[in-house]
């Protein structure tokens, strides 16, 4: 399997290769996405496959235009016009009741009565949707419950001997600039709850619709949105969380100014404190320090505030065990 420089000519290919039934990941600003046709059953098959990844988390369909949406969607809620006037494109996805008529096959949305969608804010990603002009699936370019690809050398490394190179392609769009999945906000209730933290903060949803929405509420039966499972986003190496300092054994991944001199293989998120930073550099760093097959990895604090939400979320879900 080789990587794809983002060329017109590739871009070109990749849409064929997809209408044909490959997969084709290819960047978005958020992590790296693996994507196939929303109506393909057996090429969303492949990817639950490729990805081991269990049948009942959905997968975002993702779209490069207003008109997708409104052909795979039973309607769009008030709250919705204002999310989407302001968000997108951007790290938004929503999730909305689905069209009967619609061309997302059951398989992708988990058999459930609704459709999570987004809108990417990447030219490469926006360019290659508007090629293929249909709605297209593509959750994360990885094993399932370990970490996002933020680089196309993720993707290979991961999922490279389980993809076919005759008729799947890896689209190289060089270092996602948030690093961080997208917040997933659920609009088939009567209030919007949001369903995963991400690459949009909560406050910055909350000034907008000028309510303060539910987080992460409780769900019953099916999950309706990706990363709502207990363990997930998870490095091999076990992780201690809100450390001070790295003790025998382990690795540390700092945040800010280092107060002491940490002598062990060490990664910091951003020695500015610069929360925005840290998120494009967590899931990189996560793999860096992760080769070093270290007793543990020691993470510093990380401040709960803007991407910080989503960050501590990750760190969270990837340390359960």
């Amino acid at each position: 399997m080789k990587i794809y420089n983002t060329t017109l000519k590739n871009l070109d290919k990749a849409s064929i290769l997809i209408k044909k039934g490959g997969i084709v990941a290819f960047p978005t600003e958020t992590v790296y996405g693996l994507g196939a046709l929303a109506s393909d059953s057996k090429s969303i098959n492949r990817i639950y496959k490729i990805k081991k990844r269990p049948k009942n988390n959905p997968l975002i369909v993702h779209i490069h235009n207003i008109d997708l949406l409104n052909s795979i969607v039973e309607c769009v809620p008030d709250f919705a016009y204002e999310l989407m006037k302001n968000f997108w494109p951007g790290p938004l996805t929503l999730i909305f009741p689905y069209k009967n008529s619609g061309s997302v096959d059951t398989i992708a949305r988990a058999s459930l009565n609704t459709v999570a969608v987004r809108l990417p804010n990447n030219p490469i990603a926006l360019k290659f949707l508007e090629k293929v002009n249909l709605p297209v699936v593509a959750p994360s370019a990885n094993i399932s419950q370990q970490l996002s690809p933020t680089k196309a050398i993720h993707v290979l490394n991961d999922l490279g001997s389980r993809l076919d190179p005759l008729r799947d392609m890896i689209l190289d769009g060089g270092n996602c600039n948030l690093g961080i999945e997208s917040t997933v906000i659920d609009l088939t209730s009567e209030r919007p709850n949001i369903l995963r933290l991400g690459g949009l903060s909560s406050f910055k949803i909350n000034k907008t619709l000028k309510i303060n929405i539910n987080i992460n509420k409780k769900q019953k039966g099916k999950y309706k949105s990706p990363g709502m499972m207990k363990k997930h986003y998870a490095p091999k190496t076990e992780m201690r969380l809100n450390a001070n300092k790295p003790l025998t054994g382990e690795v540390w991944l700092g945040f800010g100014a280092e107060k002491t001199n940490v002598k062990v293989k060490k990664e910091n998120l951003s020695l500015k404190g610069n929360i925005e930073e840290a998120a494009v550099n967590l899931y990189s760093m996560l793999r860096k320090l992760d080769n070093y097959k270290a007793k543990k990895i020691a993470v510093a604090k990380i401040p709960n505030d803007g991407m910080g939400e989503a960050i501590n979320d990750r760190l969270k879900k990837g340390a359960t065990k």
